[in-house]
Protein backbone atom coordinates (compact mmCIF):
# COMPACT_ATOMS: atom_id res chain seq x y z
CA UNK A 1 0.00 0.00 0.00
CA UNK A 2 1.41 3.62 -1.08
CA UNK A 3 2.21 5.85 1.88
CA UNK A 4 -0.22 8.53 1.85
CA UNK A 5 2.72 11.15 2.41
CA UNK A 6 4.20 9.78 -0.89
CA UNK A 7 4.39 12.54 -3.50
CA UNK A 8 3.06 11.02 -7.10
CA UNK A 9 6.54 11.91 -9.72
CA UNK A 10 4.64 11.56 -12.32
CA UNK A 11 0.37 12.45 -14.42
CA UNK A 12 -1.91 9.93 -13.93
CA UNK A 13 -5.62 9.20 -14.99
CA UNK A 14 -8.30 6.81 -13.24
CA UNK A 15 -11.77 5.54 -14.77
CA UNK A 16 -13.91 6.55 -11.92
CA UNK A 17 -17.38 4.57 -12.85
CA UNK A 18 -18.77 6.79 -15.75
CA UNK A 19 -16.02 9.48 -15.43
CA UNK A 20 -12.50 9.60 -16.67
CA UNK A 21 -10.42 11.84 -14.11
CA UNK A 22 -6.78 13.03 -14.30
CA UNK A 23 -4.57 13.69 -12.07
CA UNK A 24 -1.30 16.11 -12.60
CA UNK A 25 2.46 15.04 -10.58
CA UNK A 26 3.27 16.74 -7.17
CA UNK A 27 -0.12 15.55 -5.82
CA UNK A 28 0.04 13.60 -2.64
CA UNK A 29 -0.85 9.93 -2.78
CA UNK A 30 -3.39 11.41 0.06
CA UNK A 31 -4.91 13.96 -1.79
CA UNK A 32 -5.51 11.67 -4.65
CA UNK A 33 -7.09 9.54 -2.88
CA UNK A 34 -9.40 11.82 -1.35
CA UNK A 35 -10.38 13.64 -4.61
CA UNK A 36 -11.29 10.08 -6.17
CA UNK A 37 -13.55 8.64 -3.07
CA UNK A 38 -15.45 12.24 -3.03
CA UNK A 39 -15.55 12.34 -6.73
CA UNK A 40 -17.04 9.05 -7.22
CA UNK A 41 -19.13 9.38 -4.14
CA UNK A 42 -20.80 12.03 -5.46
CA UNK A 43 -21.42 10.40 -8.79
CA UNK A 44 -22.98 7.35 -6.90
CA UNK A 45 -25.05 9.27 -5.16
CA UNK A 46 -26.53 11.69 -8.39
CA UNK A 47 -26.90 8.28 -10.07
CA UNK A 48 -28.74 6.48 -7.49
CA UNK A 49 -31.51 9.65 -7.96
CA UNK A 50 -31.49 10.51 -11.21
CA UNK A 51 -30.87 7.82 -13.62
CA UNK A 52 -33.84 8.55 -15.97
CA UNK A 53 -34.64 10.23 -19.20
CA UNK A 54 -34.92 14.15 -18.82
CA UNK A 55 -32.79 14.14 -15.59
CA UNK A 56 -29.25 15.22 -16.95
CA UNK A 57 -29.88 18.63 -14.83
CA UNK A 58 -31.02 17.33 -12.07
CA UNK A 59 -28.11 14.59 -11.83
CA UNK A 60 -25.39 17.70 -12.51
CA UNK A 61 -26.98 19.38 -10.02
CA UNK A 62 -27.07 16.67 -7.19
CA UNK A 63 -23.70 15.75 -7.78
CA UNK A 64 -21.70 19.12 -7.41
CA UNK A 65 -24.31 19.22 -4.11
CA UNK A 66 -22.66 16.03 -2.92
CA UNK A 67 -19.05 17.48 -3.86
CA UNK A 68 -20.13 20.72 -1.81
CA UNK A 69 -20.68 18.02 1.42
CA UNK A 70 -17.38 16.48 0.86
CA UNK A 71 -15.76 19.81 0.97
CA UNK A 72 -15.19 20.74 -2.77
CA UNK A 73 -16.00 24.91 -2.98
CA UNK A 74 -17.79 25.55 -6.52
CA UNK A 75 -15.71 28.60 -8.27
CA UNK A 76 -18.30 28.47 -11.36
CA UNK A 77 -20.69 26.36 -12.92
CA UNK A 78 -22.75 26.05 -15.93
CA UNK A 79 -25.33 23.69 -17.66
CA UNK A 80 -26.46 24.42 -20.96
CA UNK A 81 -28.14 22.66 -24.06
CA UNK A 82 -26.55 22.05 -27.06
CA UNK A 83 -27.43 20.80 -30.84
CA UNK A 84 -25.46 19.86 -33.34
CA UNK A 85 -25.96 18.98 -37.12
CA UNK A 86 -24.33 15.20 -36.82
CA UNK A 87 -25.69 12.54 -35.10
CA UNK A 88 -22.26 11.68 -34.09
CA UNK A 89 -20.66 13.05 -31.20
CA UNK A 90 -17.21 12.58 -30.27
CA UNK A 91 -17.56 12.86 -26.87
CA UNK A 92 -14.05 13.08 -25.64
CA UNK A 93 -13.12 16.53 -28.01
CA UNK A 94 -17.19 17.93 -26.63
CA UNK A 95 -16.13 17.40 -22.86
CA UNK A 96 -12.51 18.52 -23.29
CA UNK A 97 -13.65 21.85 -24.70
CA UNK A 98 -15.87 22.38 -22.04
CA UNK A 99 -13.88 21.37 -19.46
CA UNK A 100 -10.76 23.49 -20.74
CA UNK A 101 -13.09 27.07 -20.88
CA UNK A 102 -14.02 27.07 -17.58
CA UNK A 103 -10.85 26.08 -15.99
CA UNK A 104 -9.22 28.78 -18.66
CA UNK A 105 -11.43 30.91 -17.55
CA UNK A 106 -11.44 30.52 -13.63
CA UNK A 107 -8.51 29.33 -13.17
CA UNK A 108 -6.13 30.72 -16.03
CA UNK A 109 -2.41 30.94 -16.75
CA UNK A 110 -0.36 28.24 -16.06
CA UNK A 111 -2.78 26.36 -14.13
CA UNK A 112 -5.81 26.32 -16.56
CA UNK A 113 -3.13 25.17 -19.30
CA UNK A 114 -1.76 22.41 -17.28
CA UNK A 115 -5.43 20.89 -16.63
CA UNK A 116 -6.06 21.18 -20.30
CA UNK A 117 -3.27 19.01 -21.20
CA UNK A 118 -4.12 16.27 -18.40
CA UNK A 119 -6.88 16.15 -20.22
CA UNK A 120 -5.98 15.76 -23.51
CA UNK A 121 -3.23 13.26 -21.94
CA UNK A 122 -5.55 11.21 -20.62
CA UNK A 123 -8.44 11.10 -23.20
CA UNK A 124 -5.39 10.08 -25.63
CA UNK A 125 -3.33 7.43 -23.43
CA UNK A 126 -6.97 5.45 -22.76
CA UNK A 127 -7.17 4.55 -26.10
CA UNK A 128 -4.14 2.70 -25.43
CA UNK A 129 -4.85 0.66 -21.97
CA UNK A 130 -7.68 -1.99 -22.95
CA UNK A 131 -8.36 -2.80 -19.34
CA UNK A 132 -9.17 0.88 -18.78
CA UNK A 133 -11.31 0.92 -21.72
CA UNK A 134 -12.73 -2.36 -21.08
CA UNK A 135 -13.75 -1.00 -17.37
CA UNK A 136 -15.20 2.21 -19.13
CA UNK A 137 -17.73 0.59 -21.47
CA UNK A 138 -19.19 -1.44 -18.23
CA UNK A 139 -19.41 1.47 -16.36
CA UNK A 140 -21.05 3.41 -18.64
CA UNK A 141 -23.32 0.65 -20.34
CA UNK A 142 -24.86 -0.24 -17.19
CA UNK A 143 -26.17 3.13 -17.04
CA UNK A 144 -29.65 3.87 -17.99
CA UNK A 145 -29.16 6.60 -19.31
CA UNK A 146 -25.71 7.65 -21.02
CA UNK A 147 -23.50 10.41 -18.88
CA UNK A 148 -20.07 10.69 -19.52
CA UNK A 149 -17.69 12.70 -17.11
CA UNK A 150 -14.34 14.35 -17.78
CA UNK A 151 -11.89 15.58 -14.98
CA UNK A 152 -8.69 17.06 -14.37
CA UNK A 153 -6.88 17.63 -11.43
CA UNK A 154 -3.77 19.14 -9.38
CA UNK A 155 -2.13 20.31 -6.28
CA UNK A 156 0.02 23.70 -6.55
CA UNK A 157 2.96 24.40 -4.63
CA UNK A 158 1.39 25.73 -1.65
CA UNK A 159 -0.93 22.66 -1.18
CA UNK A 160 -4.33 24.32 -2.69
CA UNK A 161 -5.90 20.98 -4.64
CA UNK A 162 -8.33 22.62 -7.62
CA UNK A 163 -10.17 20.64 -9.50
CA UNK A 164 -11.94 21.32 -13.42
CA UNK A 165 -14.50 18.99 -14.95
CA UNK A 166 -17.35 18.50 -17.24
CA UNK A 167 -20.51 16.35 -18.65
CA UNK A 168 -22.32 15.41 -21.57
CA UNK A 169 -25.82 13.82 -20.87
CA UNK A 170 -27.82 12.79 -23.64
CA UNK A 171 -31.24 10.85 -23.49
CA UNK A 172 -30.34 8.52 -25.22
CA UNK A 173 -29.70 4.59 -23.99
CA UNK A 174 -25.92 4.22 -23.15
CA UNK A 175 -25.75 1.05 -25.04
CA UNK A 176 -25.71 3.40 -28.17
CA UNK A 177 -22.61 5.01 -26.99
CA UNK A 178 -19.08 3.28 -28.46
CA UNK A 179 -16.78 4.20 -25.46
CA UNK A 180 -13.85 2.73 -27.17
CA UNK A 181 -13.91 5.79 -30.11
CA UNK A 182 -15.93 7.87 -27.61
CA UNK A 183 -18.45 8.44 -30.48
CA UNK A 184 -22.03 8.72 -29.60
CA UNK A 185 -24.37 7.70 -32.16
CA UNK A 186 -27.40 8.93 -31.12
CA UNK A 187 -30.99 10.00 -32.71
CA UNK A 188 -31.19 13.02 -31.04
CA UNK A 189 -29.18 16.36 -32.19
CA UNK A 190 -30.28 17.42 -28.74
CA UNK A 191 -27.23 17.05 -25.54
CA UNK A 192 -26.13 18.93 -22.91
CA UNK A 193 -22.88 20.26 -20.89
CA UNK A 194 -22.25 20.71 -17.35
CA UNK A 195 -18.82 22.01 -16.00
CA UNK A 196 -18.06 23.47 -13.05
CA UNK A 197 -14.38 24.94 -11.26
CA UNK A 198 -13.58 23.67 -7.74
CA UNK A 199 -11.42 23.71 -4.63
CA UNK A 200 -11.22 21.57 -2.49
CA UNK A 201 -11.65 22.26 1.27
CA UNK A 202 -9.67 19.58 3.05
CA UNK A 203 -10.40 19.80 6.71
CA UNK A 204 -13.70 19.53 5.98
CA UNK A 205 -12.98 16.59 4.31
CA UNK A 206 -11.23 15.15 6.87
CA UNK A 207 -14.17 15.13 9.04
CA UNK A 208 -16.34 12.75 6.60
CA UNK A 209 -13.42 10.99 5.06
CA UNK A 210 -14.10 7.69 7.22
CA UNK A 211 -17.69 7.34 6.61
CA UNK A 212 -17.58 7.94 2.73
CA UNK A 213 -14.70 5.19 2.24
CA UNK A 214 -16.92 3.44 4.82
CA UNK A 215 -19.86 3.52 2.26
CA UNK A 216 -17.83 2.85 -0.84
CA UNK A 217 -16.88 -0.24 0.29
CA UNK A 218 -15.68 -2.31 -3.07
CA UNK A 219 -16.63 -0.37 -5.28
CA UNK A 220 -14.15 1.96 -4.69
CA UNK A 221 -11.98 -0.80 -6.15
CA UNK A 222 -13.99 -2.64 -8.60
CA UNK A 223 -15.13 0.27 -10.62
CA UNK A 224 -11.63 2.23 -10.94
CA UNK A 225 -8.73 1.48 -12.84
CA UNK A 226 -5.60 4.04 -12.59
CA UNK A 227 -2.95 4.42 -15.49
CA UNK A 228 0.18 6.87 -16.00
CA UNK A 229 -0.03 9.28 -18.88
Amino acid sequence: MNDTTEILSTNTAAVLEQSLMAFGAGMSVQSRTDVKNSYQFASLVASKLYDQEGQGEAWFKQFLKVLQDCGWVTARRSYEREFTSSKTLTVGAVASKALGAIGTAVMGGPVGVALNKLTNDALAKLGQVEQAQKLFDRNVKNKKTATIGLASCIETSDGEVVLAMSCIHSDTSAKDLDVFVLEWNSSSAEFYTGAAALSFNKPVYERVRATIESKLGDRSLGNVLDYEI
